[in-house]
């Protein structure tokens, strides 16, 4: 329109009424930069046009590939979901692919959503590294993060995480990996660690049966009669990078069918936990 009345146009207007086109009988208002000629606002206009056409090509195929990236991730999640038996924070790695695919989606999280979502980015390397050694400076565990701290009736040390965020901590900064590590099956509860110390001697039957009850009571389950109970060394379980806190992955597991029981009075200790 703007092209067709060049003419019209006077020089230094904000802005001018010319016939519309698509309306025939009225007129249109378009706004001018007074600062520039009639022949440069209507070169603007006729810029921002052909950038809006492409734009317009360039949506379908990109909301195509948006659909099948959303479309692969619903069925992602669905794994996720089937391998943690109903929303407990722990699975069972039936699908020995779900760690790597999870991880790969994972990277294509934008930074913004994120950081929304609680999820930390990957450090470089030498990040990563100088983080590490920040972390073994310090000479306490940070508040939030401090786990329960029993011994058993046999003398062997357990912790116990109070949160998501303390169990990330306890399961894969401060349990080592001979420790033997209990996790209530098919529902959420706390992370759980037996410290196996540095000799070889082993926990006796009775042992990890007393400190499977006390993970299934630190759990949604404690008040159901019989709980499974998952038990592995700690080196069998990982989270997938980028997983949020209190993922775990383990392989190796032993299922043992205890009864909630409540840690005795006389079972908390001052143990170290570094």
């Amino acid at each position: 329109t703007l092209l067709a009345y060049l003419r019209q146009v006077p020089a230094r207007q904000d802005r001018i009424a010319l016939p519309d086109p698509a309306h025939p009988g009225r007129n249109l208002e378009i706004p001018l930069d007074p600062q520039i000629a009639p022949q440069a606002n209507a070169a603007r206009y006729f810029k921002r046009a052909a950038k809006a056409e492409r734009g317009l090509k360039e949506i379908p195929p990109r909301l195509s590939a948006v659909e099948a990236e959303a479309h692969g991730l619903e069925v992602l999640l669905a794994r996720v979901r089937a391998l943690e038996d109903g929303g407990h924070d722990t699975a069972r790695p039936d699908d020995p692919t779900i760690d790597g695919d999870l991880e790969a989606a994972l990277t294509k999280v934008p930074p913004s959503v994120a950081r929304t979502l609680g999820i930390a980015p990957a450090l470089p390397t030498s990040a990563a590294a100088a983080a590490s050694a920040a972390r073994g400076r310090r000479d306490e565990i940070p508040a939030r993060l401090q786990p329960r701290r029993l011994r058993t009736a046999e003398g062997w040390d357990v912790l116990i995480g109070r949160s998501n965020e303390g169990n990330d901590y306890l399961t894969h900064q401060l349990a080592r990996p001979e420790d033997y590590w209990f996790h209530v099956h098919g529902a959420a509860g706390s992370h759980v660690v037996l410290r196996r110390g540095k000799g070889k001697n082993e926990p006796s039957k009775r042992t990890i049966e007393e400190v499977s009850a006390w993970a299934a009571f630190y759990s949604q389950a404690r008040t159901a009669g019989t709980v499974p109970v998952i038990v592995t060394r700690k080196k069998h379980v990982r989270r997938p990078k980028k997983g949020p806190p209190g993922l775990a992955l383990c392989t190796h597991e032993k299922t043992l069918m205890v009864r909630p029981a409540e840690p005795p009075r006389d079972a908390l200790a001052d143990l170290a936990t570094e």
